[in-house]
């Protein structure tokens, strides 16, 4: 100690820095199979919502299938532990795996399954969309149960709404207004499903992530989800 009474400089005394903490107070990791449409969207959802790259991290790694989007998030998860207990981060509250199934009898259904088997899993959260993402686009403008073989079917679908659509397109703040809808529109697809029966085709969970988000940002930013 210092003639002063103060700790010296240099001296292991000091305080630590602080661990860099979301401005909301919660933490996501979204890892995602798209390149574009996925990333895309929900960085516009982000910034809707007001949240920054801190509160959400948004990931898309090399590999797309099932297995390697959860073997990812694992690793990236338990990359933010270590650094938290560095007190350089506070650990993710929410880690995501976000994916689609694409058409009836794609090996990407049974990657689904072992995917959250796998060794570190427990606790990721996956969302599904059968056959695509896009399904969940489609939900912005229509409630369909309609069935939709693959991914491409499910582009043109959309397309009747949203005619210049492409995997590349940002959302418009129009399209995220009806965000509402659309998950209203998804909760009546899960139901129809429960009373139908039938596989399910189509579906999408997109739904569990946006409304853990929303419910994160400050209440006068919040979308009115219910």
């Amino acid at each position: 100690m210092s003639k002063s009474g103060g700790f010296a400089r240099g001296s292991h005394y000091y305080a630590r820095r602080k661990p860099l903490r979301p401005p909301s107070g919660y933490s996501f990791l979204l890892v995602t199979e798209g390149e574009k449409t996925e990333p895309n969207y929900f960085v516009a959802l982000r910034n809707k919502l007001r949240l920054t790259s801190v509160d959400v991290e948004i990931v898309h790694p090399e590999g797309t299938d099932p297995i390697t989007l959860t073997e990812h998030a694992i690793e990236l998860r338990e990359m933010r532990r270590i650094a938290a207990r560095k007190g350089e981060y506070i650990p993710y509250d929410e880690t995501w795996v976000i994916f689609d199934l694409e058409e009836r009898g794609d090996i990407r259904r049974a990657q689904a399954e072992r995917a959250r088997q796998l060794k570190g899993a427990e606790g990721i959260r996956f969302s599904r969309s059968d056959p695509a993402f896009e399904y969940w686009l489609i939900l912005h403008f229509e409630y369909t149960t309609a069935p939709l073989a693959n991914a491409d079917e499910a582009v043109r679908r959309l397309r009747r709404s949203w005619v210049d659509y492409d995997k590349c397109c940002t959302p418009r703040d129009e399209l995220l207004f009806r965000t509402a809808f659309d998950a209203d529109n998804e909760r009546r697809c899960r139901e129809y499903h429960l009373i139908a029966g039938g596989d399910g085709n189509p579906a999408t969970e997109i739904d569990l992530v946006i409304h853990n988000l929303n419910e994160a940002t400050r209440p006068h930013y919040r979308l009115l989800i219910e």
